[in-house]
């Protein structure tokens, strides 16, 4: 039978967190972060990625053309992604809006990773059906008999889509015969 001490130690608990930091960051940002966080007790703390700036970065839809730096901690004190939030812009001394804090097990995280698979953009250099580059001429694809070839390409449907048909849709209403009357004003009679 173990003791308590060794059943204690034995069941240690890693609580594991995801932070996100939009926008330029200094290069001591990480041992800052990791001097601000030791009362969780960090036992691991990535180095952080750095995405390319985005238009709209996934988890800061306000903000616009920034680059995001994930870090990937874990700690053996429990905490809240809101507490830490709060506690690492209050340290760090940035804004609250510039963080995201979440669990990477979270519902958000497994759909951003699920869209980010399954992107409607495919690679056209792997491509079967554009064939390789011997296979077809290069004065079928550049050149004036190429852009000839687009031209009557899209001729072809332009007597359909342009047709205008003769009818009796562009007459005006007549207007109505009370406003090219003036009628007397009330005021005007004495009875």
């Amino acid at each position: 039978m173990s003791t308590f001490g060794q059943y204690l130690t034995e069941s240690t608990k890693q609580y594991d967190y995801r932070i996100k930091v939009a926008g330029e960051i200094s290069d001591d940002f990480g041992p800052r972060m990791e001097q601000c966080l030791a009362k969780y007790e960090v036992s691991k703390l990535s180095a952080g990625k750095k995405t390319p700036i985005q238009e709209h970065p996934l988890d800061f839809p306000m903000l616009k053309n920034h680059e995001v730096h994930i870090f990937e901690l874990t700690t053996s004190y429990p905490a809240s992604p809101r507490e830490i939030k709060e506690y690492l812009a209050d340290y760090m001394r940035i804004s609250p809006a510039m963080i995201m804090v979440k669990h990477p097990g979270a519902p958000e995280e497994e759909y951003q990773a699920q869209m980010n698979s399954q992107s409607e953009y495919k690679n056209k250099l792997l491509d079967i059906e554009m064939g390789s580059a011997s296979d077809k001429k290069a004065e079928d694809m550049f050149g004036d008999k190429a852009n000839m070839s687009l031209l009557k390409e899209l001729l072809k449907g332009r007597e359909d889509r342009y047709q205008v048909e003769k009818g009796t849709d562009n007459k005006t209403q007549e207007t109505q015969s009370k406003e090219d009357a003036p009628s007397d004003s009330p005021l005007t009679k004495r009875k």
